[in-house]
């Protein structure tokens, strides 16, 4: 079922590593972005982002390298009829192969899923219509994602600092 769905832009961010200047980046280049995901490695810059614009919706899993976060390994971001799974990736092996991260994600009944871990930006939609979406390494390359969500679904593409 499609409901009427304002458009709006999430950015995407993962792996920055202590880089919180190129966190806030993200958001000054992009002043009209509606929401912020975060993939991990890097949960303390995040909440100071967080802290610094709390009126902005902010959703954030911890990577392997977040060892002080407490927070969920998988959240699930639902907007209307769209899952998103969000998740840093390493409990899912993804440096080795994809294979059990996107059975989580259809187990998931999720219409993307995005992580990071590998550093390497990717962005495909699978033959089933699953969106698989990593941002890339903010902290080393400066690589994140931008989804448009609107009644036809998702669209992303990569951007770079």
């Amino acid at each position: 079922m499609r409901y009427h769905i304002q458009p709006r832009t999430l950015a995407v961010a993962s792996d920055s590593h202590g880089s919180f200047d190129a966190l806030e980046q993200i958001l000054l280049e992009n002043p009209k972005t509606d929401g912020f995901l975060f993939l991990g490695d890097g949960m303390r810059e995040f909440e100071d982002l967080q802290g610094l614009y709390p009126n902005l919706p902010m959703v954030g899993v911890p990577g392997n390298c977040d060892w002080s976060s407490r927070g969920p390994l998988v959240r699930i971001y639902q907007d209307h009829d769209l899952r998103l799974m969000l998740t840093h990736g390493h409990q899912y092996h993804v440096k080795a192969g994809l294979e059990y991260l996107l059975d989580a994600a259809r187990d998931q009944d999720a219409t993307a899923v995005l992580f990071g871990h590998t550093h390497k930006e990717l962005l495909r939609q699978e033959d089933d219509g699953l969106w698989v979406i990593n941002p890339g390494s903010l902290g080393y390359s400066g690589t994140y994602a931008l989804l448009e969500i609107s009644e036809n679904g998702i669209s992303a593409k990569l951007k770079e600092l």
